[in-house]
């Protein structure tokens, strides 16, 4: 079998496809894969994460509300919706104006978090449906937990009296999959280093050159509406 010359342009053009953005700032590196269980992974997450943002759309829109008012809070492997945004008509207008929404049966503001979230405060509460259509919607998919060979982020110290998190992130190119961090590896310190394990045999680390040569040819085919 023919090794992939993965610093190859062309190669890289081939596997990636037209994914790249066109207008972003350079990850600090990223990494590519071929590995068919890898990109399967990815896959059945893709399916896993529309399919539940479908369910949180359908109950945001039986309460009043857009899938885009869902909070999500993500840190490593978990994904969590936190609550609903309110909107304004909810939150400041008055029964009897033309535009006024109720807060739904069920549902409070939150005081402390100015979020819309099912009531607790009574056992009939915590028991109610609001809470039963919220608690199937809570744990969004997350791809880290599909996808392995990679850490979920990379810590530096960075920072005078701290460090940054910098999250790998994902994204499915035609023919491969490629994950992307706004921290380098090869800059952590050593025992932040070995917690940071990278599978060398599935992820292939890539010149940022190639990733930018993409970018800027996608940015070319965008403005010329190709």
């Amino acid at each position: 079998m023919t090794a992939i010359d993965y610093d190859d342009l062309d190669v890289a053009r081939a596997l990636v496809g037209d994914g790249v953005p066109s207008k972003s700032a350079l990850p600090a590196v990223w990494w590519l894969t071929t590995d068919p269980n890898q990109i399967d992974a990815y896959d059945r997450w893709q399916a896993a994460y529309t399919d539940h943002l479908e369910r949180v759309r359908v109950l945001a829109e039986s309460i009043g509300l857009e899938l885009t008012d869902a909070y999500i809070s993500i840190f490593a492997k978990s994904s969590t919706i936190l609550g609903f945004r309110v909107p304004a008509r909810m939150e400041y207008r008055r029964p009897g104006d033309p535009d006024y929404l109720p807060v739904p049966d069920g549902w409070r503001i939150d005081s402390k978090t100015g979020r819309l979230v099912p009531s607790r405060r009574t056992k009939a509460d915590r028991e109610s449906q609001a809470n039963k259509d919220f608690a199937a919607i809570t744990d969004v998919p997350n791809v880290r937990n599909y996808v392995t060979g990679l850490p979920d982020s990379i810590y530096l110290d960075d920072r005078d009296c701290g460090g940054t998190m910098y999250a790998v992130n994902y994204r499915r190119g035609e023919s491969c999959l490629w994950a992307y961090s706004g921290g380098d590896p090869d800059r952590q310190s050593g025992s932040d280093r070995r917690q940071a394990v990278i599978d060398d045999s599935v992820w292939h680390r890539m010149k940022l050159s190639i990733l930018a040569a993409l970018m800027e040819e996608k940015a070319d085919r965008t403005e010329a509406g190709v």
